[in-house]
């Protein structure tokens, strides 16, 4: 047999395949390649860990920034959706201000009429029902 422009003898075959044969079967180094393997995964264990560890924290801060930013966006909406209501009212208010709680107070108190009205009502359509004579009279 003929390898990159060398012949190789029947013996040196033989050789080759029992050293290779001695390699793939001796304990020993089954044991170091074994070891080799534990200490590799080990180690990338830790990395693992390590990393999982590092996402979770920037994650966690990251999420307690993003909660504090909401609440203070929350505020700060309110207190400028105020403001701009108070102005627009200001701005567009049909009269002065005794005239407008003049207005106010005379809508309250015909609103509370009215729901008198409809309570005092429901009382007399009570008062006038009479029993039927069903089950419990």
């Amino acid at each position: 047999m003929r390898i990159l422009g060398r012949r190789y003898s029947a013996k040196e075959w033989a050789r080759l395949a029992m050293t290779f044969g001695l390699l793939v079967t001796d304990a020993e180094i089954w044991s170091a390649i074994n070891d080799q393997f534990r200490q590799r995964a080990d180690h990338l264990g830790d990395l693992i860990r390590h990393e999982s560890d590092r996402t979770i924290a920037v994650r966690n801060q990251r999420m307690g920034l993003r909660q504090n930013r909401d609440w203070m966006a929350r505020i700060t909406s309110l207190l400028a959706g105020m403001g701009v209501g108070i102005g627009v009212g200001v701005l567009l208010a049909p009269g002065s201000g005794n005239e407008l709680r003049a207005a106010l107070r005379n809508r309250v108190t015909a609103v509370k009429s009215n729901v008198g009205n409809v309570a005092s009502g429901a009382t007399q359509f009570r008062s006038e029902a009479r029993p039927t004579g069903a089950v419990g009279d």
